[in-house]
């Protein structure tokens, strides 16, 4: 594939492949990958299937821990833009730093930079629509009885122009549901509810089973709605990639009671096995 243009600003390295601005109104879709509970990366791959990127984003911002590890590929760092169907996109943020609860300046600080100059890219090429696609886990990292988890077939779609949900369950099981969301889906959507007050910035909810469960129900219900606007998924990618996750976690677990065995030590009892 070859990088047809290149662009850099203080904040953001674009390479542009298979791309040339157009002035058809354009809607992306966004995720992030490095989610907990693995939601992210199973739609990620699902919405991928085989295409291959458009363009690439790569910014100091972004969270490498590839220092020293030649093993890891270039492809895995920062953020891709794949074309869908129609004037549809879906920008993969592979690898976000991750969430700091207890310093909210400090992801603010390194989220803002990068989610502003990726929607003056979004602007400048004729987008019209921001949509961010996640589930509610981050709601088991807070004690908080005004953000409470609900289950993975719920879905809610907060319009953030208006701060009203424009979509939610008949028969919810919270009569009043908060959303708390992670600093790059809560800003991609305000952000874009800024530069185009006349588009539209969405975010689409899905429930979640927890962060120590695999999220396959909560992406399924946000496939379910992906259908709905006309979007294609791959289930063989998901599933795909759900075997591998789950392959890889019983390894790290085996892995785990080897060393318990082989040195006899005992487990803490605090409840925590990883970590």
């Amino acid at each position: 594939m070859a990088l047809n243009n290149f662009d850099s600003t203080s904040d953001l390295d674009i390479l542009e492949y298979d791309w040339e601005i157009t002035p058809t109104p354009k809607r992306i879709y966004i995720t992030i990958s490095s989610e907990p509970a693995f939601g992210g990366l199973l739609l990620s791959n699902g919405m991928i299937g085989k295409r291959k990127a458009v363009v690439k984003f790569h910014s100091k911002w972004f969270y490498d821990s590839t220092f020293g590890h030649n093993s890891m590929k270039l492809g895995d760092t920062g953020a891709c833009l794949y074309k869908l169907k129609g004037d549809n996109y879906f920008l993969e943020l592979a690898n976000w730093r991750p969430f700091n609860l207890h310093d909210p300046a400090a992801d603010w600080l390194s989220t803002y930079p990068l989610v502003s100059a990726i929607c003056k890219w979004l602007y400048t090429n004729q987008f019209t629509e921001v949509i961010s696609l996640s589930s509610s886990v981050i709601h088991g990292f807070i004690d908080s009885p005004k953000y409470l988890e609900f289950p993975p077939e719920e879905l809610y779609i907060l319009d953030t122009q208006t701060a009203k949900y424009i979509q939610q369950p008949a028969k919810p099981k919270n009569k009043k549901q908060h959303l708390m969301l992670s600093p790059p889906h809560y800003l991609f959507t305000r952000v874009w509810a800024e530069y185009l007050p006349t588009g539209k910035a969405l975010n689409v909810v899905a429930g979640s089973n927890g962060i120590d469960s695999i999220d396959i129900e909560s992406v399924n219900t946000l496939c379910n709605w992906l259908k709905t606007q006309g979007i294609t998924i791959s289930h063989k990618s998901i599933d795909k990639t759900h075997a591998e996750i789950k392959k890889a976690q019983k390894e790290e677990s085996d892995a785990i009671s080897e060393n318990l065995i082989t040195n006899k030590v005992k487990p803490s009892n605090n409840g925590v096995m990883y970590g």
